[in-house]
């Protein structure tokens, strides 16, 4: 008789879902976003983390018949790295320093 494992892995994948929305909560709690999530090519945790934006405020506005055409979009871009949970909210929280200091502090950091 062989045992049904699906239950087993469903469970895992439900799981490994769950730890990936404390991460990516813990990870918005740093840097402020309107969303984030967490991609996982090649076993490498990767934070996208995006800005509700609409094209009225983008310069090259869009014309659509002759009137302007405005709609809503995610801004997203990626902005830490981690083999590990911990890489990964280390990675954030120098993403978040960074945003944070003038390019003079940026500079003193560099020669220091």
């Amino acid at each position: 008789m062989q045992e049904d494992t699906r239950t087993d892995e469903n469970e895992k994948t439900t799981e490994a879902a769950g730890q990936d929305e404390r991460l990516v909560m813990r990870c918005r709690g740093i840097i402020k976003c309107d969303t984030a999530r967490i991609t996982k090519p090649c076993k490498r945790m990767y934070l996208v983390i995006g800005f509700n934006r609409n094209t009225r405020g983008d310069e090259g506005q869009w014309i659509k018949n002759g009137k302007s055409y405005d709609f809503d979009y995610v801004a997203e871009t990626t902005v830490a790295s981690g083999e590990t949970r911990e890489e990964l909210i280390a990675s954030a929280r120098e993403y978040k320093r960074l945003c944070d200091i003038t390019m003079e502090d940026y500079l003193k950091d560099l020669t220091a």
